[in-house]
Order: structure tokens, then C-alpha cells, then sequence
């Protein structure tokens, strides 16, 4: 193991959440939140955006509506690409995770101000940066808080991945 993971796995409280480093409690409710807030978003986007003004909604049509989610689908994942490159080369994963959930909270707080298109757009943007930024480097955090031969590595991952599967699921 290098000596800059070591230090991080040295840094980490190694007893707090189920007896798994302090840390992954706040990973495990993050990725909670940020499926939470993918999928709830897209199961009501579609109607906000084609439903007509007198309605809520912004009066594009639904075949517009529809590419644009489908448009807003694909940019969540491969902003991946850049956030992960944002955070091997100028911020580091933490920050970037950190950077990455204030970007989602002001898209969402963007998003609740109703009636403009331009500030519908910026919300999404907002948001798909910060997924871009949060998404590749939440999980690479939870690998660092465990040293490589820790036998609670597996099981941490799997708890990480429930709070994933729970966040993506209650929407429903």
C-alpha cells in the first residue's frame, strides 16, 4: 500500500457506522440523496416541462420534453468522465464529492423556481455537473477508508451500494 493511502486509511475514525469507518455513514446517505434526486426528478421532469403554463409546467412540447430528458439522461453518466478527471487533476475526490452536492443543491434550488426555461436549463446544468463530479468519486472514498487486506472492505462496499439501491427505489 502506498504511504498516501495509508495515511488516509490513518486519518479515518475506523469505529463508528455498523462498526465500519466513521466516514461511510455520510457516503452511504450522499448517494442516498443523489439517487433520490435522479430518479425522483426524472419521474416527474417530463410532465413539468410539456404540461402547459396555465398548468405549472413550461409548454414545450412532449417530443421536446421527451429528448431533452432523454438528452439530460445521458450527460448524468458521462459527466462522469470529466468529473473524475476534475478530481485526479485540480480538486481531489473529496472536494470534488463536496463540490459536486453543492452543484446538485443549487440545481434543485434553481429548478424550484418556476416558469422560466432559461432557468429550467441552468438548473440542469447545474445538476448534471454535479452528478459529474459527486458520482465516479463518492464510491472511491469508500475504498480509501479501508486499508487493502481490511476484511470489513467488502462489506462496507455493501453497505454503500444499499444506501445506492435504497435511494433509487424509494422514489416510488
Amino acid at each position: 500500500m502506498s504511504g498516501n493511502k495509508q495515511a488516509i486509511v490513518e486519518s479515518v475514525p475506523q469505529t463508528g457506522f455498523l462498526g465500519h469507518p466513521r466516514g461511510l455513514f455520510t457516503l452511504f446517505f450522499t448517494e442516498f440523496w443523489e439517487r433520490f434526486s435522479y430518479y425522483g426528478m426524472r419521474a416527474i421532469l417530463v410532465f413539468y416541462m410539456y404540461y402547459e403554463v396555465s398548468k405549472g409546467g413550461l409548454g414545450i412540447e412532449e417530443h421536446t420534453a421527451l429528448a431533452i430528458m432523454s438528452i439530460y439522461g445521458s450527460l448524468v453518466y458521462m459527466s462522469g468522465i470529466i468529473g473524475g478527471w476534475l478530481a485526479d487533476r485540480v480538486f481531489g475526490t473529496s472536494r470534488s464529492v463536496f463540490y459536486g452536492g453543492i452543484l446538485i443543491m443549487l440545481g434543485h434550488i434553481v429548478l424550484a423556481i418556476p416558469g422560466s426555461i432559461a432557468l429550467f436549463f441552468i438548473s440542469m446544468f447545474l445538476i448534471v455537473l454535479g452528478t459529474g463530479l459527486l458520482k465516479p468519486n463518492v464510491s472511491s472514498i469508500v475504498g480509501e477508508m479501508y486499508s487493502e487486506e481490511d476484511r470489513r472492505r467488502d462489506a462496507g462496499f455493501s453497505i454503500f451500494y444499499m444506501g445506492i439501491n435504497l435511494g433509487a427505489s424509494s422514489r416510488r
